[in-house]
């Protein structure tokens, strides 16, 4: 199983990129966000979710593993395919989604293109006992400055969790790692 894809991009297409990896060129299917920042000649790493039929055998990537993770929590409904888990993490965030989920926002997943309410109704019933808060809380912390920052400081993943908890998102990340730093919680 392939689980992450390092290599240079040597063609954008309109639903992916090719990357070459050591003189081989995979075709990796990706996001529109996660599409739309990328260059020719980037050197690149995604985490790749792997959908191999009898016919077919594709290979969708993701920046951040908490997308890969949420693709593969999507594909896990019955009803929900590997295009529709794709359409889904295209326009809405993993966080925004695992939100839904909990909030039982049918709205957010009805707004997609191809997600009926029967099917965004499936999604939030089938998930939502299995969604746990930890994938919610690691996407935040992969897309928190304050947490990444901690992490570049040698803090290990739960050292620099637990420095943030309880210190208002709402300050600036200098202050945030200032406080975290010091034990102060506020």
């Amino acid at each position: 199983m392939i689980a992450k894809i390092s290599g240079k991009i040597v063609d954008i297409l309109p639903k992916g990129v090719i990357v070459d990896v050591a003189g081989v060129g995979y075709e990796v299917l990706l996001t529109e966000p996660d599409r739309l920042g990328l260059s020719l000649g980037d050197d690149m790493s995604f985490y790749i979710a792997e959908n191999i039929k009898e016919d077919e055998h594709s290979l969708y990537g993701f920046i951040l593993s908490a997308g890969r993770e949420m693709y593969y929590r999507l594909t896990s409904v019955s009803g929900v395919g590997p295009k529709a888990a794709m359409s889904i993490l295209s326009v809405h965030s993993s966080s925004d989604v695992s939100s839904a989920i909990f909030n039982d926002d049918v709205s957010l997943f009805s707004s997609v293109s191809g997600i009926g309410k029967k099917t965004a109704q499936r999604i939030i019933l089938d998930l939502k006992g299995k969604l746990v808060d930890g994938l919610d809380t690691k996407t935040q912390n992969e897309e928190d400055p304050a947490f990444q920052a901690l992490l570049s400081l040698g803090y290990g993943d739960k050292d620099a969790k637990n420095a943030l908890q309880g210190i208002d998102s709402g300050l600036d990340t200098q202050e945030r790692v200032r406080q975290a730093l010091k034990g102060n919680k506020k």
